[in-house]
C-alpha cells in the first residue's frame, strides 16, 4: 500500500467515528423545549427514537473503533499516566462550576442568541421511560456513550489527527509535545464551536486537557481525563437531576 493511501486510511480512522457520531446527534430531539412547552414528559415516540439513536451511536462507534484499532495503537502505543485521572476530576469542577454559573446563557441572551442556550437533549429518563428495564438499558447505553466512547472518538479526532494536521499536513510523524501555539489553541476553539451553550466551560476544559497533552505527549492520557470528567458528569446529572448538562 502506498504512503498516500496509508495516510488517507489513517486520517479516515481518526475522523470518521466523530463524523458519524455528530451526524446522528444532529437528529436528537430537543426535550428541554418540549417539556417547557407542554409541562409533560416527552412522548413515547420521541423518547424511543432518542434511545434508538443512542444505541445506534454506541453500536457504530464500537464497530468503527474495533475496525481501526490497530491504526490507533500504531500511532499511540497504549500507556496511561496517573495525572490523567487528577485532570479529569479537576475538569469536572471546571465544567460544572462554569455551567451552573450560567455564564454562557447570560452572554448568549445578551446578543440575541437565546435559542443557543438549550442545545443538549436535556432528556430525563426517569420521567420519559416508565418501564424500568428499558430505562436501565438506556442508562447503560448513555453512560457507555458518555464515559467510554465519546472520549475516545472525540480525542482521536481532535488530538490524534486535527492538531497534528494543523501543525503539518504531513501529520503522521508529529508529536503532541512539538505543537505551535496555533495548534495548541485549536482544541479550545473546537470546544467553543461544538459547545456554544457551554462556551466558557468548553474553552477552559479543552485547554486543561491540552495542558495535559503537552505535558505527557500521550493521547491516552487525554482520553482517560475526558472519560473521568464525563463519568463524573453523568453521575452528577443523575444525582442532582441536572438534565440540561447531558
Amino acid at each position: 500500500m502506498s504512503k498516500p493511501v496509508d495516510s488517507i486510511r489513517d486520517a479516515t480512522a481518526f475522523i470518521l467515528p466523530l463524523i458519524v457520531f455528530l451526524v446522528i446527534a444532529s437528529f436528537y430531539p430537543d426535550f428541554s423545549s418540549f417539556n417547557a412547552a407542554s409541562g409533560e414528559p416527552a412522548t413515547p415516540g420521541a423518547a424511543n427514537f432518542y434511545v434508538g439513536m443512542v444505541a445506534a451511536q454506541v453500536l457504530i462507534a464500537v464497530g468503527l473503533l474495533g475496525y481501526f484499532h490497530a491504526i490507533y495503537v500504531r500511532h499511540f502505543p497504549l500507556r496511561i499516566s496517573p495525572i490523567s485521572i487528577v485532570v479529569g476530576v479537576v475538569g469536572l469542577v471546571v465544567w460544572v462550576g462554569c455551567c451552573e454559573l450560567h455564564l454562557e446563557r447570560t452572554m448568549l441572551e445578551s446578543i440575541g442568541l437565546k435559542s443557543w442556550t438549550n442545545l443538549r437533549p436535556a432528556f430525563n429518563p426517569f420521567e420519559s421511560l416508565p418501564d424500568t428495564s428499558f430505562r436501565n438499558l438506556f442508562l447503560v447505553l448513555r453512560f457507555t456513550l458518555l464515559a467510554l466512547l465519546v472520549p475516545v472518538v472525540e480525542e482521536l479526532f481532535l488530538r490524534g489527527w486535527l492538531v497534528r494536521w494543523i501543525q503539518d499536513p504531513n501529520w503522521e510523524s508529529i508529536g503532541l509535545q512539538t505543537l505551535s501555539w496555533g495548534a495548541l489553541l485549536t482544541p479550545s476553539i473546537y470546544g467553543v464551536i461544538t459547545h456554544p451553550s457551554e462556551a466558557v466551560a468548553a474553552f477552559l476544559w479543552f485547554g486543561l486537557v491540552t495542558w495535559l497533552m503537552h505535558r505527557t505527549g500521550n493521547l491516552w492520557d487525554c482520553i482517560v481525563a475526558h472519560a473521568v470528567t464525563n463519568l463524573l458528569l453523568g453521575i452528577y446529572v443523575i444525582q442532582f437531576s441536572a438534565w440540561h448538562l447531558w
